[in-house]
């Protein structure tokens, strides 16, 4: 089984969004733009104690109680020939599947308007035709979708000390224990009753009790006394139950203190609850912002047990943070944001396999730009460090203002490209006019550096050059010099950068902005005199470009604020303004 779309109209905020999911999805957005309320849809759905409220007035999109509330899912079930969730709802829907397309099952819920009662009455139906969908049968208020769907829902600030207790008769009820547990139940009865009647023989509780009694009866003349009882003789000894932490070596017990430390306890006692009670059922995790009270290591800690652990096969998660996604992979990301109304962009995101060896490394990086707005990709640590300079002077809070700069290992830019763009994130790049020689002809060379930017929008590629840097000796001979290579090399990157303003054009449309050479030669356009200032007369560019970070903080150091509003008001960088949304 797969989670395949959801739909959601004229609930809250969302007048209308068709969201693609897969089994494992994150929601991420500013605050107050409809993540909670994404999660409800999915609540009002498939968990009962919810639907049986109904819906409010203010759960309708701009109280426009004519139109009716709609929440679709639809649930892919290619998989049935393996898949025992599949096979569990086509054996629970029955004849529901009645057009000739099987793979595809949809649930909803319709929310009617109803004055007389003052609410939306929510009404069930299924079926794998989307235009033609059944009624659910229905028992009172429960239904079949209730027998297959177990929806756990966790707030933000789940409590340890209410799952615990609430769920404290179900971890320990009579049927789970073996004939020698239910010997020594007996046996703690029998002593609890004695410590019970030891309690209430002493002198200071009767005592309180007769006064207790008194003072009541002056209130109210019933023929009643007042005794005190231990918790554990009328509701049992496990009532009184509470987890404690053993350390290792140490015998003392300590109490679960800590928000962190206690949500993680919760999350395991919602898992082991799961396993052992809900296995006849589908489980769905709806999560929102787990990463409240947790350590940085315990939400990564939390990421590979969302990402990699069985028990949650189905989930959906909210948050803010990058470190929850730390181990994500085949993950659907739905990113809510707001123009003129409440919008979601969805992309299904699986690893790259040229980053699978590194992972964690793309994860880190990519998730922290999922929360921005706009998002520069560049090439390498030297940019970075020269575009932070710049911006700390003309807009240090960039990135309070939704823009993010991010390195892209290299020239692999179009992972990140893709996913940005599909998540109506603004991906902006900036990337060298590279020209690289083909093997096994040393005269031939691809343009990579416009190619790269080509493939980003999926335009047809430049055609390979050709540059002879050959000479001949004074015997005849051909010989090729490095010297004249690097500098026809150079040339030619001028040469098509000044051919193909058409192309660059296009590319700036996109936001991409290329190098007429590269990082280097754009600053020296800019700061000529800085650059000489700091490596001398002879051949700036090339000291710039030898040790090219060491050397490029260097130059940072001695970069005064009318250079920093140089680069940032020249063309050479207009990446830069983009990024800052000017």
């Amino acid at each position: 089984m797969k989670l395949s779309k959801l739909m959601v109209e004229n609930f809250r905020n969302f007048k209308y969004s068709k969201i693609c999911l897969s089994n494992k999805n994150v929601v991420f957005g500013m605050n107050d733009v409809g993540k909670t309320n994404l999660l409800s849809s999915l609540r009002y759905l498939l968990e009962r104690k919810v639907r049986i409220n109904g819906f409010s007035e203010s759960d309708f999109y701009q109280r426009e109680l004519d139109n009716d509330i709609k929440i679709t899912l639809e649930i892919d079930l290619s998989d049935y020939e393996d898949n025992l969730d599949s096979q569990h709802i086509v054996a629970k829907v029955g004849g529901a599947r009645t057009s000739s397309e099987l793979n595809l099952f949809y649930f909803q819920v319709i929310g009617k308007y109803d004055a007389a009662e003052a609410m939306g009455i929510p009404e069930l139906f299924w079926g794998n035709d989307l235009e033609k969908l059944e009624s659910v049968p229905q028992n009172g208020s429960f239904t079949i979708l209730d027998k297959l769907f177990n929806v756990v829902y966790v707030d933000p600030t789940i409590d340890l000390d209410t799952v615990f207790s609430k769920n404290r008769r179900k971890l320990f009820e009579q049927k789970k224990m073996i004939d020698s547990d239910i010997e020594i139940k007996e046996d703690i009865d029998k002593l609890t009753n004695q410590v019970n009647s030891k309690i209430s023989s002493m002198d200071v509780i009767q005592s309180f009790q007769s006064e207790l009694t008194d003072e009541y009866q002056q209130l109210k003349k019933e023929k009643i006394t007042i005794e005190l009882q231990s918790e554990m003789a009328i509701k049992g000894f496990f009532s009184d139950i509470h987890p404690y932490i053993k350390k290792e070596g140490d015998d003392s017990l300590y109490p679960t203190s800590g928000d962190g430390r206690k949500k993680i306890l919760a999350y395991s006692l919602l898992n082991y609850l799961n396993k052992e009670y809900d296995s006849d059922r589908i489980t769905l995790y709806l999560i929102e912002e787990p990463e409240n009270s947790l350590h940085r290591s315990m939400q990564i800690a939390l990421s590979k047990q969302l990402f990699t652990n069985s028990v949650y096969d189905y989930f959906v998660l909210s948050t803010h943070s990058s470190e929850l996604l730390y181990e994500m992979d085949n993950a659907s990301l739905v990113r809510i944001y707001s123009e003129d109304r409440t919008l979601c962009e969805s992309f299904l995101f699986k690893v790259p396999s040229e980053f699978s060896s590194i992972k964690k490394e793309l994860n880190e990086s990519l998730t922290k730009a999922l929360f921005s707005d706009r998002v520069l990709l560049i090439e390498g640590p030297s940019e970075k460090a020269l575009f932070e300079k710049v911006l700390s002077v003309i807009k240090p809070t960039y990135e309070l203002d939704g823009g993010y700069i991010l390195l892209v290992d290299g020239i692999k830019f179009k992972p990140y490209f893709d996913i940005l763009k599909s998540l109506n994130i603004i991906p902006i790049v900036k990337t060298d006019n590279d020209l690289k020689a083909k093997k096994g002809n040393k005269t031939l060379f691809d343009p990579i550096g416009f190619n790269r930017c080509c493939k980003l929008i999926n335009q047809e590629n430049l055609d390979e050059i050709e540059i002879d840097y050959s000479c001949t000796d004074k015997d005849g001979k051909s010989t090729w010099l490095v010297q004249r290579k690097n500098k026809l090399v150079f040339e030619k990157k001028k040469e098509l950068y000044n051919q193909y303003k058409e192309v660059l054009s296009n590319f700036e449309k996109n936001n991409i902005f290329l190098s007429r050479v590269d990082l280097e030669n754009d600053l020296y356009e800019v700061i000529p005199d800085q650059l000489k200032k700091v490596f001398g007369e002879i051949d700036p560019v090339k000291s710039l470009q030898d040790k090219k970070l060491l050397n490029m903080l260097k130059l940072i150091d001695d970069l005064t604020n009318l250079n920093c509003l140089k680069i940032f008001n020249h063309d050479r960088f207009k990446a830069l303004k983009k990024l800052v949304g000017d």
